[in-house]
């Protein structure tokens, strides 16, 4: 029997190489996401951004394996010139970065987040940008979230030292289904505005790719039409 050539054998231990080559590269998760959606109105913590009008929603996020990670999120908004003609701002840039990780059953989150409103705004106006820190813990389908700013909140004066109680439930009811619920409690300080309630349930469906989205939305503050009840629908992939 002659002996295979050598151009033979360096085929076959190409093939035997390139299933375990292609299983790492397909088992080797990249550290960056993307993600993209619209909604039917962008509510944030109980509140139309958009007076009740749709929003295109789109960002990036890096998460390192030590748990270190960094994120950009964007938005059309326009709460801030419909409440004053002279303001020219129609988008909010969030950025954000913290760290995560475990401790037995038991998940825990530290970062910082800014709010960014780029645009002009008349002389005297209170910046908006908003510089918030925040701790969450979660176990199972529970998350409780604590946000504390270090600035002006959104731009009501002498209002830095406000707190977000964030009480959030992601329960998958069947496969790709999930209810989800929300309770959160808005602290204002500096006499500026009024302490609320905000609450969120609703369902979640992961469907070819996409996650469709149809949540009840409502405030307990009765001054403001942009805090009413309200049924907001969405659609939204990851990449």
């Amino acid at each position: 029997m002659s002996k295979p050539t050598l151009t033979a054998v360096s085929v076959a231990a190409l093939m035997t190489l390139l299933p375990i080559a292609g299983t790492a590269h397909a088992e080797e998760a990249s550290p960056f996401t993307a993600n993209v959606g619209i909604v039917s109105d962008y509510a944030y913590r109980g509140y139309s951004q958009t007076d009740e009008k749709p929003a295109l929603q789109g960002g990036f996020d890096y998460a390192h394996a030590s748990g270190l990670y960094a994120g950009v999120w964007g938005t059309n908004v326009s709460w801030l010139s419909d409440a004053d003609p002279k303001v020219s701002n129609s988008l909010e840039l969030d950025v954000y970065g913290g760290y995560k990780g475990t401790v037995g059953a038991f998940g825990y989150d530290v970062g910082l987040l800014q709010y960014y409103y780029p645009g002009s705004y008349p002389k005297g106006f209170n910046s908006p940008n908003t510089l918030e820190g925040y701790v969450g813990v979660s176990w199972e389908f529970l998350t409780f979230k604590y946000s504390y700013s270090f600035t002006d909140l959104f731009g009501t004066k002498k209002s830095d030292g406000s707190q977000y109680f964030d009480l959030s439930a992601s329960y998958e009811i069947v496969d790709g289904l999930k209810l989800n619920a929300h309770i959160g409690r808005q602290k204002i300080e500096g006499g500026y505005g009024t302490s609320y309630n905000d609450w969120k349930v609703g369902v979640t469906k992961s469907l070819g790719g996409f996650d469709l989205g149809l949540h009840y939305v409502d405030t307990d503050d009765s001054k403001s039409d942009l805090g009413d009840e309200r049924v907001i629908l969405s659609i939204s992939r990851a990449f």
